[in-house]
């Protein structure tokens, strides 16, 4: 090639000359790694058979204990794709490889990634294409769903832990979610338990799947969390909203605790009240009650606001008088942590990312299936949370 048609030559040209180039280098790089490890695996393979039948190839033993039978063939995926491999066999029948235990049809790693794709949201079938252009194949939905149920030994483990009694605020409420059915979809109720230690750090301590919320299945809930270390001798305040089922079970098991009841959900129940045209004013000025510097000016808050609305709106002044002392515990707590303590937004938001995470199923097969969503859910967020304690809480311990 002449200077001057060297001259002629594009930026484009280049790149696309130096892209060719690369990918043959990398594709004969790949097929060598290939052929090292198919290599290594096989070696190994034949070791083991050696080791088993306590005799190496052509070898006369008196400790023989079977006779090599050929090889067949089973194909492993690795993280960078599929792999023939020839698997040694005896005459006395099948033995058990440590190597490639029997029926594994991809090394951990690989399930791994496809567990974690799943489980941060994607479907099963999406899940089962995203390591395509790694793997070189795609993976069943059927598969994953198998790869998933992996889950339910952990989820069993984290059902019947021990748990410390060292929480100083406890937050109660419940998510629904739908299960298949043979006649459409059926509710199903999430029961959780989310935490604060004295140490400031939080934690969504454990959950439980029940066809409805009621308060016989909130005390069963509360019973194991308290019969497995939860005492609540450290306990300040629990924090619910206002469910009455939920209200009478923690009266029976945790009765010397103090209740907070969310002022999120108070509200929201005054609003129904209202008339629409009065429901901005009127919900604006309650939240003076709940602003004041402490329980004392939050009563005078709540007197003047009963005043303006008792004529216009009784039902609504009675809704927010019934519970008025649960409504300002809180005003017992310091002043930095009160924002946190007076509704029960903190497990709503992890309830988001349970909602979030569900939200391409829109229904689950059946409870297992929740469980092992949910689990894996809150076990994201009690790792993330690990290393942040709450700086509020942990100034106030």
């Amino acid at each position: 090639m002449s200077v001057k048609e060297l001259t002629k030559l594009t930026v484009t040209d280049l790149f696309r000359e130096y892209k060719s180039s690369f990918k043959e280098y990398w594709q004969d790089h790949d097929e060598t790694v290939n052929a090292f490890r198919k290599k290594l695996i096989e070696g190994s393979l034949e070791a083991e058979r050696d080791m088993f039948i306590c005799s190496r190839p052509y070898e006369r033993s008196v400790v023989r204990k079977d006779y090599r039978n050929g090889y067949w063939e089973r194909a492993l995926i690795l993280k960078d794709g599929r792999l023939q491999i020839k698997m040694p066999r005896i005459r006395g029948g099948g033995y058990d490889s440590e190597v490639i235990p029997r029926y594994q049809q991809r090394i951990d790693e690989v399930d791994a990634a496809l567990m974690k794709i799943f489980l941060y949201g994607a479907s099963t079938r999406l899940t089962g294409e995203a390591l395509r252009p790694l793997l070189g194949e795609g993976v069943s939905a059927q598969t994953i769903s198998n790869i998933a149920r992996s889950l339910d030994k952990e989820v069993e483990r984290y059902h019947k832990r021990k748990i410390e009694d060292r929480y100083l605020y406890l937050f109660l409420d419940g998510i629904v979610l739908k299960t298949k059915t043979g006649f459409g979809s059926k509710k199903k109720t999430v029961l959780a338990a989310y935490g604060i230690t004295i140490q400031g750090k939080r934690e969504l301590i454990d959950f439980m799947v029940v066809s409805h919320e009621s308060q016989r299945r909130w005390e069963g809930f509360l019973n194991n969390l308290y019969n497995r270390g939860l005492i609540g001798d450290l306990l300040g305040l629990i924090i619910t909203d206002g469910n009455a089922g939920l209200e009478n079970a923690v009266d029976y098991v945790y009765p010397k605790v103090k209740r907070q009841r969310c002022w999120a959900h108070k509200l929201r129940n005054v609003s129904n009240y209202l008339r629409k045209k009065d429901q901005d004013k009127c919900i604006k000025e309650a939240r003076a009650i709940y602003n004041a510097k402490g329980r004392h000016e939050a009563v005078e808050a709540y007197n003047k606001w009963a005043k303006n609305w008792r004529t216009l709106c009784p039902k609504a002044v009675r809704c927010i008088e019934k519970d008025l002392e649960e409504l300002l515990n809180f005003y017992s707590c310091p002043k930095e942590i009160r924002i946190k303590v007076r509704t029960t937004n903190v497990i709503e938001r992890a309830f988001r990312e349970v909602r979030r995470r569900t939200r391409p199923m829109s229904c689950f097969n059946n409870t297992q299936s929740i469980e092992r969503i949910v689990y894996a859910v809150l076990n994201h967020l009690n790792d993330k949370w690990r290393i942040k304690p709450l700086k509020e809480f942990t100034q106030n311990a």
